[in-house]
């Protein structure tokens, strides 16, 4: 529960940075909040299950952080295509990692790709939400939702892949990338969102 206090933490912080520097509206504002319980709920449940009820001989979930590196290579880049560009082959270079060292049978390594793999996708989520009113928001949305999408089958191949000891976690993920995925299509509906070409 140590990872989702930090998270809550980061999260509150961020909202109130977010409001202050008066670069989000009200709209804008509640509709981060929201996402924010929404998906510290899904952490919430995902921290509870996998640190205070794991199965017997399960190992511990992996931590959820950004390297240094990546943090640095995202904050150099400010435009919103480009920044999404990168942070999704970010995040799809970390789950190539996890396969090729569960390939080698290195599992613990592999899982802790995905931990970052995790990391890198809620970072990006996070940053859309806080963007969702920019020119080109329409589309970086539905490009992150998309590659999601295609991240769940190689997901469900590499839970078969590794022990369940390790693959328990796995299951964990797949349902972590599902809500997110459907949690960035609700920004493709709303009002907040001007979709590529059209005014209102």
């Amino acid at each position: 529960m140590r990872y989702l206090r930090q998270a809550t933490l980061f999260l509150v912080r961020g909202l109130f940075g977010f409001a202050r520097r008066g670069r989000l509206s009200r709209g804008g504002l509640a509709s981060l909040c929201l996402a924010s319980l929404f998906i510290l709920g899904v952490q919430a449940s995902y921290a509870q299950d996998a640190e205070d009820r794991l199965p017997e001989g399960v190992v511990p979930p992996p931590l959820n952080l950004i390297s240094k590196e990546e943090k640095n290579e995202l904050a150099a880049e400010s435009k919103l295509t480009n920044r999404t560009k990168l942070a999704l082959n970010l995040i799809e270079s970390r789950l190539t990692k996890s396969e090729t060292s569960a390939e080698n049978e290195e599992f613990q390594e592999s899982l802790d790709q995905l931990g970052r793999f995790q990391a890198l996708i809620r970072h990006t989520f996070f940053y859309l939400k806080e963007n969702e009113n920019e020119k080109g928001s329409f589309k970086n949305f539905k490009r992150f939702e998309m590659t999601l999408r295609d991240f769940l089958p190689r997901l469900e191949l590499l839970r078969r892949e590794l022990p369940y000891k390790y693959g328990y976690h796995v299951e964990k993920m797949i349902l972590f990338v599902r809500d997110a995925r459907s949690n960035a299509l609700e920004p493709l509906f709303a009002d907040t969102v001007i979709p590529e070409g059209g005014s209102r």
